[in-house]
């Protein structure tokens, strides 16, 4: 597609999608709730504030989501947030409406400071939803469980879920600004439905948070804890009621697909047809299209999307690939996990006693010495530690069944799993290097079957070509220095949302170059060619790492004697993925890693 040809789109399908909003007036009924509950049945409570339950009451009803308040909101309960943090300035109130698709949340908020200042998303003026859909309780976030995100601006992050989801509207007002948001529920909502929830308006000034209010949360942990939502019932809905139409899904799709760099593709004009026809058929302005109208033309759209074909330059990048929802579910054939102990030197002269786990696939046979495993040693974030990452024994977090579900299905290799930590002992991520090739190592691979024929450090070097060391945020800083320091033991490296600091904390930004070099250097001195080691790294967009860790990356892809950049490891020895939208969350980093293990141990 020709750069004119995309421009001209971009901007009809923008004047399109501003009038096409006038779809969601379709007849649908905003009545009140019954204001007298059955036994069983939800209390609806009284106009404002939320039931007696202390449930939120969403009514029955579908709004223009355009950021203006239209009169489906008119007859809708207000609630405020009960849990303000202490220097927070801003004031809001919240209203939500439900029908046979989504959740619709309004936030009005008074704010005399507006700031999108930071580029981290959570410190930005803006409002957090949270959903557990099937409203199970979990600690850890599940399919079913959302992390949503959207600035006064209108600009969108998310933590946990797929954003094409999301469709929301944000418009600054006198005093503040107001935020509508639609939420596309994939179970059945209907009249007595729970769901969890949790809403946060953030508030932003100059580049820094000063405070929160909470709905539900009280501990600040929902981020990280469903188990701490509040809930909200649907009521409302009597018969003869019917949802509008639903525009939405498609606008996110017509979004996403303008976003698409075409000069990655050789066939372009598939999605330029796609695109043209919606133009043609003038659905998206049309007062009287039905929704199979609107399907029709979303599904044409991802048909051409799903036949664009890439050029051989653009196939040499590594992209972003989702997890299947069916990985993120237990498997049938789970490995195991295990907890080791050890002692090692502290800062102090004195010895530390430190706990790290080992997942072992299903299979492992303990008495079976002939099956070898190649083995990942993955380390945490900051502020985290060994049992982020899959938990303990007994334990099944998602990047646990992530691997279950690789090795079942034969994406990798059954492979050994290490979650040490880098806090104890030396408590230092540039001195961890030392307790892992002293201490850690020799302990786990003697243990288990892998290729180190003994802990001498001969035969250590020996088996390098079965040994990978990767981590996120603080754990990606330490796979920089392991590289630099570790280099004769680990062949693979996977350092995930953060830059190397060997030139002083955030160099990788700072001192692209100078860090590349000095990385470029490590690998000549040691005598290694490029065939003898690769880095496959990952961060997202919105990530607040991206910023130092990019142009690191840019300035390593120039060294191309030293890092062959390549999607291909039979190519080259280097690759970095962008997820777009990506934040700092570990449902980004669990996704990176299933799209870079079946590239390790080639």
């Amino acid at each position: 597609m020709k750069r004119k040809t995309k421009r001209f789109l971009q901007s009809l399908m923008m004047m399109l999608i501003g009038v096409s909003l006038v779809l969601a007036n379709a007849p649908g009924s905003w009545s009140e709730a019954s204001a007298a509950p059955n036994p069983g049945k939800p209390a609806p409570g009284d106009k404002s504030g939320p039931d007696a339950q202390g449930r939120m009451v969403a009514t029955f009803g579908s709004p223009v989501i355009d950021g203006d308040i239209d009169k489906a909101w008119s007859k809708v309960q207000t609630v405020t947030p009960k849990f303000p943090s202490d220097q927070v300035e801003a004031s809001a109130t919240l209203k939500t409406l439900w029908d046979d698709r989504a959740l619709y949340i309004l936030a009005e908020v008074k704010d005399k400071h507006l700031s999108a200042e930071s580029v981290t998303p959570y410190m930005q003026d803006s409002l957090e939803i949270f959903l557990d859909e099937n409203h199970d309780k979990t600690q850890e976030y599940g399919i079913d469980d959302l992390h949503f995100r959207v600035n006064y601006e209108n600009a969108q992050s998310v933590d946990n879920g797929k954003v094409e989801r999301f469709y929301t509207a944000s418009k600054r007002v006198d005093g503040g600004y107001v935020i509508e948001a639609r939420v596309a529920l994939h179970s059945k909502p209907e009249n007595g439905k729970v769901l969890g929830l949790e809403l946060q308006i953030n508030d932003g000034k100059d580049a820094n948070r000063i405070g929160t209010l909470n709905l539900f949360d009280s501990t600040g942990s929902a981020w990280n804890d469903t188990s701490k939502f509040g809930e909200i019932v649907l009521t409302g809905k009597t018969k003869g009621d019917v949802s509008g139409v639903n525009p939405y899904d498609l606008l996110n799709l017509i979004k996403s697909t303008l976003m698409l760099d075409f000069t990655l593709y050789k066939n372009s004009g598939v999605v330029t047809d796609a695109l043209m026809k919606v133009v043609a058929t003038n659905v998206l302005n049309d007062k009287k299209a039905t929704q199979p109208q609107i399907d029709e033309q979303y599904a044409a759209i991802q048909t051409a999307v799903s036949k664009l074909e890439m050029t051989e330059e653009a196939a040499n990048e590594k992209y972003f690939k989702e997890v299947p929802d069916a990985y993120r579910t237990e498997s049938n054939k789970p490995g195991t996990i295990e907890s080791l102990t050890y002692k090692t030197p502290n800062v102090t002269g004195g010895m530390d006693e430190k706990k790290l786990n080992v997942y072992l696939p299903y299979g492992y046979d303990a008495s079976d010495s002939t099956k070898k495993y190649n083995v990942l040693y993955l380390m945490h974030g900051g502020g985290e530690n060994e049992n982020l990452i899959f938990g303990g024994p007994g334990q099944s977090k998602e990047l646990k069944k992530i691997i279950d579900h690789m090795v079942a299905n034969g994406d990798i290799e059954p492979m050994i799993v290490v979650t040490p930590t880098f806090y104890g002992g030396k408590n230092d991520t540039a001195l961890f290097h030392e307790e892992l090739i002293q201490t850690v190592v020799p302990l786990v691979e003697t243990k288990y079957h892998t290729y180190a024929k003994s802990a001498s450090l001969d035969d250590l070097k020996a088996s390098r070509a079965h040994r990978a060391f990767g981590g996120f945020s603080m754990g990606s800083v330490t796979t920089w220095y392991t590289f630099i320091h570790n280099l004769d033991y680990f062949k693979y490296y996977l350092p995930l949302s953060g830059d190397s600091w060997i030139l002083g904390q955030g160099g990788g930004g700072s001192k692209p170059k100078e860090t590349a070099e000095y990385l470029a250097k490590v690998a000549k001195d040691a005598g290694y060619k490029p065939q003898d080691y690769y880095i496959f790294s990952a961060t997202g967009s919105l990530d607040i790492a991206y910023p130092n860790l990019k142009p690191q990356i840019d300035a390593m892809k120039q060294l191309t004697d030293t890092f062959i950049y390549s999607s291909d490891p039979a190519k080259g020895n280097f690759y970095f993925i962008v997820g777009d939208g990506g934040t700092h969350a570990w449902n980004w980093v669990n996704q990176y890693i299933y799209d870079i293990l079946p590239d390790l141990f080639k």
